[in-house]
């Protein structure tokens, strides 16, 4: 589905031509005599304003007119401007202006734009975008304004605000028919009154700050959703959206004689018909995007889908909703977005989602055996399923979806729902290690990975797209993070494209000087391979910390050592139990073998500011039996 944007594609956009110009009067005005500290910022905005006009057709007019200080090499991006467009939406016109540091200026026009698609992974689409850059360094004023015309789908409009800079000053004013009001949503931020009637104006807007593993931008961003509502209009609710998204797809989902006859060989025999048809989805149509105008959120018809055995995700939900309709069974659509933490309650929206998945009814008996279940009220268990993600199995959802929201779209409308996070031991990693330690401290032996559910999905994608080299180098390359001068052979890869079984991984390691001889005493780690641990959060950030998600990983560590050795010391057994986090290690040493057996579970997808404390004190537990030795002598 798409989503119209301003992509930020530098590289799409040639050098300008030099060339004096006369700066509007709004630029010099919006440029301060001192600018504030801006910290280690790459630039400041130092006006960021925007002019909506509706009429009564809905037609919406904006002008934008942005001015920004560069600050640093990297602040140079802000020189590029990039405008989307398509068949209902039209740039009337498009300016940019510069002021170096010797004051000299430079001036743009839309004909010094550069037309291109707004293509990613589409084969085809009528976005498009005009772009340039102004002439810009460290020390220069840059500045942009562009008017833009479009017919919305809905008679929405969402104003961000908020970026990875500061922003000295926004400016929305509002302009509509007499007698139509307007409705505002504020998301990740405080609600401010107009200074004017339809005229919002917010100073000194802290940026997003870069933090690691920190929330996405859209999660974050500050920005206020506005409903343009005529006359007796009423703000759009979620069951409202949709029913719109269901007008577009319903007349999509009529069956053609050759997909019923595919049904009917796919189903033939089996007591679960939902299982062949979800495969068929997922695995037997290519991902292939066809978006043109309403394109971008209307599927194509099921009859051609299953003909062109290619679609987006709508297409592949809708095909599957179709061929699950033959033997008696009324999926639904359900629209998410791929980006956690994307979609607000506060604003029902179409804008709000890129993605559509599948939900599917299934009995009591058989939601015991999956994972990816919702209990609905009317409509029972609901299996959510994503044809899109061939690395994931039915029963589970992708990683990037749980713990998310989306909209359940049915016959009386449709709601937004919470979706499901996969218990840790769903997304299991089992690693067991058969180990031996030569006299000259070389270990040496085999390492077998088994993976489940996100952790075996997330291997899956590594390893598809490389060559047998290239995975003897992936391997390696993590295992140096753990190992010094490691080598990897003999890799071998089960079940590789087929996300409904086990991932396995085996491979033989051989790691020079692993034993370490101090004095008289040999110092050797248990755990050699695999870290749980991660850097300790910084108190003072500002956003929650993101994790990999739940997960259960257990490690069996086996290295028969040298019979001449003896036991000295090994390190102590751990136990850590919090409601995030839990790890349990213990080494123990018998009959010439030494021992390291551990199993640790991370419970959720984020942690929040006020439990980084606890946090810090889990990973040093942790980091402390990583690094401990078993001395010998």
């Amino acid at each position: 589905m798409r989503i119209a944007t301003v992509l930020l594609l530098a590289a799409l956009a040639p050098a300008a031509v030099a060339g004096r110009g006369d700066l509007p009067p709004w630029i010099r005005a919006s440029i301060p005599a001192e600018l504030p500290p801006a910290g280690d910022a790459t630039a400041q905005v130092l006006l960021d304003e925007r002019f909506v006009t509706v009429n009564h057709a809905g037609d919406i007019a904006t002008r934008h007119r942005r001015v920004v200080k560069i600050l640093t090499a990297a602040g140079r991006e802000e020189a590029f401007l990039g405008v989307p467009f398509d068949d209902a939406t039209k740039i009337k016109s498009m300016n940019g202006w510069s002021i170096d540091r010797n004051g000299t200026e430079y001036t743009l026009r839309m004909r010094d734009a550069v037309e291109s698609s707004l293509g990613d992974y589409e084969l085809y689409t009528d976005a498009k975008m005009k772009s340039f850059r102004v002439p810009a360094d460290i020390g220069s004023v840059v500045a942009f304004e562009y008017e833009q015309s479009e017919r919305p789908y809905l008679l929405q409009s969402t104003w961000y605000f908020q970026e990875n800079v500061p922003v000295l000053r926004a400016r929305f004013q509002l302009v509509l028919p007499p007698g139509w009001s307007h409705d505002a949503k504020w998301i990740n931020y405080t609600a401010a009154q107009p200074v004017a009637p339809g005229t919002w104006e917010l100073q000194s807007i802290p940026a997003i700050v870069d933090e690691p593993r920190r929330p996405s931008r859209i999660a974050l961003s500050g920005r206020v959703g506005f409903n343009f509502l005529a006359p007796e209009a009423k703000p759009l609710g979620w069951s409202d959206v949709a029913s719109w998204y269901l007008h577009l797809a319903n007349p999509r989902s009529t069956p053609t004689p050759p997909l019923q006859a595919k049904v009917r060989e796919l189903t033939k025999d089996t007591p679960d018909p939902i299982a062949p048809l979800a495969r068929f989805a997922q695995r037997d149509v290519r991902y292939i995007a066809v978006e043109i105008g309403i394109g971008g959120y209307q599927p194509h018809a099921a009859g051609d889908i299953f003909a062109n055995r290619y679609g987006d995700c709508k297409d592949k939900a809708t095909l599957l909703r179709t061929m699950l309709k033959e033997v008696g069974i009324d999926a639904y659509y359900v629209l998410v977005h791929a980006t956690r933490g994307a979609t607000k309650p506060e604003f029902p929206s179409i804008g709000a989602f890129n993605h559509v998945i599948s939900a599917i009814p299934v009995s009591a008996e058989r939601a015991k055996t999956l994972h990816a279940v919702i209990d609905h009220p009317k409509l029972g268990k609901l299996l959510l399923f994503d044809p899109t993600s061939t690395l994931t199995p039915l029963g589970q959802l992708p990683e990037y979806l749980q713990d998310s929201r989306g909209l359940l779209v049915t016959n009386d409308g449709g709601e937004l729902m919470d979706l499901p996070a996969h218990a840790p031991e769903v997304n299991l990693l089992r690693r067991t290690a058969t180990l031996q330690l030569g006299a000259d401290g070389t270990l040496v032996g085999t390492v077998e990975e088994v993976r489940k559910g996100s952790m075996a999905s997330n291997m899956r994608a590594s390893l598809q797209s490389r060559t047998a080299a290239e995975r003897v180098h992936y391997v390696q390359s993590v295992l140096a993070s753990h190992l010094a001068a490691v080598t990897a052979e003999n890799i071998v890869v089960q079940n590789l494209d087929d996300p409904e079984s086990d991932l396995v991984v085996r491979y033989t390691i051989v790691a020079p000087d692993y034993a370490k001889r101090v004095a008289d005493m040999l110092l050797i780690r248990p755990r050699v391979i695999g870290q749980k641990a991660e850097t300790l959060i910084d108190p003072k950030r500002n956003y929650e910390y993101v994790t990999d998600g739940p997960s259960l990983q257990n490690d069996d560590v086996e290295i028969r050592l040298p019979p001449a050795v003896k036991l000295d010391e090994l390190p102590p057994k751990v136990e850590i139990r919090t409601p995030l986090v839990q790890y349990a290690s213990a080494s123990t040493f018998e009959n010439g073998v030494l021992r390291y057996k551990r199993r640790y579970s991370m419970n959720t997808f984020a942690i929040p500011r006020e439990k980084f404390s606890e946090l810090n004190g889990v990973w040093k537990q942790i980091l402390g039996d990583e690094r401990a030795s078993a001395v010998f002598k």
